[in-house]
């Protein structure tokens, strides 16, 4: 995420160093590609083709992020006999974990019950409030047919947050897309020696230089 807001900044600054120069500029800054074709360079189609794989990759993944994050919770309604009704994502995350919802072994309440205990061994009514505030009732009732049933909805949800990452992944190419279309354009303009661009290296870290003249 910082990455990415960092990102915008740098969209941001040069767009502000790009305000009084060709429309090529802008252009590029709102779709990439396009200000290098207004500007008759055709490579310029290559990085609008890019643009449009981007976007339908991110639409792509994003959809198959959501299949199977639906998969998981119909699996779940299945072989958990889990109420259908809207959830966190921690409650998902303990469905994932524990064989059931209740005081049983290898349940979610029992882990509570104990956590209680290790936290107030000497005060039964804290215990009591714990146990009150983190336990589940019947409404939030779980309890897999067995182990791999809880391990099959395990993968479902890796692969719905494994194409939800590859989309977080595809969403930043797409904003430094953007930022090189506009980079590129400045370069152009560098050329007819508007303005200087150079990239450096400072402790492992890239930099960005523009010179611009007004």
């Amino acid at each position: 995420m910082r990455r990415l807001i960092l990102l915008l900044i740098c969209l941001s600054i040069l767009a502000s160093l790009a305000a009084r120069e060709k429309a090529s500029v802008l252009k590029s800054l709102l779709v990439p590609g396009w200000g290098q074709i207004s500007a008759g360079h055709d490579y310029g189609y290559a990085m609008l083709g890019a643009e449009l794989g981007i976007i339908g990759s991110l639409l792509y993944l994003n959809s198959e992020s959501e299949a199977f994050k639906q998969d998981s919770y119909e699996y779940a309604i299945k072989f958990a006999h889990l109420n259908p009704a809207d959830y966190d994502n921690d409650f998902f995350n303990h469905l994932a974990r524990y064989e059931s919802s209740g005081f049983d072994a290898g349940g979610y309440n029992a882990w509570v019950l104990k956590t209680a205990m290790d936290l107030y061994p000497y005060d039964p009514v804290q215990q009591q409030e714990y146990i009150q505030a983190n336990s589940y009732g019947a409404d939030r009732y779980w309890y897999w047919d067995g182990s791999e049933h809880r391990s099959k909805y395990n993968k479902l949800r890796n692969r719905s947050q494994d194409y939800l990452d590859y989309a977080k992944v595809a969403g930043g190419v797409l904003i430094l897309n953007h930022l090189v279309g506009v980079v590129d354009v400045l370069r152009l303009n560098a050329e007819k020696r508007r303005s200087y661009i150079s990239f450096d290296m400072m402790d492992k870290t890239p930099l960005l230089q523009v010179n611009y003249n007004w």
